[in-house]
């Protein structure tokens, strides 16, 4: 089973935590600390979108991505009517191997 989506809770927020103390790995836990963003908000980055997984689903985890397309750069302006981002957030990959 897996949770995931914009939970608009913190990695280290009470709700995420109750999800961990529930069970439930976040496949954040396998990359670094800094690459553990997928939203930045006057500066600071932040983690919104989430992926929590069962333990047996965990152990097949073998890659987890944070594709920083979008949150690193800047909004365009409302003029600007070229389309340079689809979102604020960036997506979240996590890649499983299940046999």
């Amino acid at each position: 089973m897996a949770i995931l989506g914009d939970l608009n809770s913190y990695y280290d927020s009470r709700p995420i935590d109750t999800l961990r103390a529930g069970g439930l790995n976040h496949v954040f836990e396998i990359i670094p600390a800094e690459e553990r963003y997928s939203y930045i908000y006057q500066g600071l980055s932040q983690t919104l979108d989430h992926i929590l997984v069962t333990p047996d689903l965990f152990a097949l985890l073998i890659r987890t991505q944070v594709l920083h397309v979008n949150a690193d750069y800047a909004l365009p302006t409302p003029d600007d009517a070229t389309p340079r981002h689809t979102s604020d957030h960036d997506p979240v990959v996590a890649t499983f191997e299940i046999k």
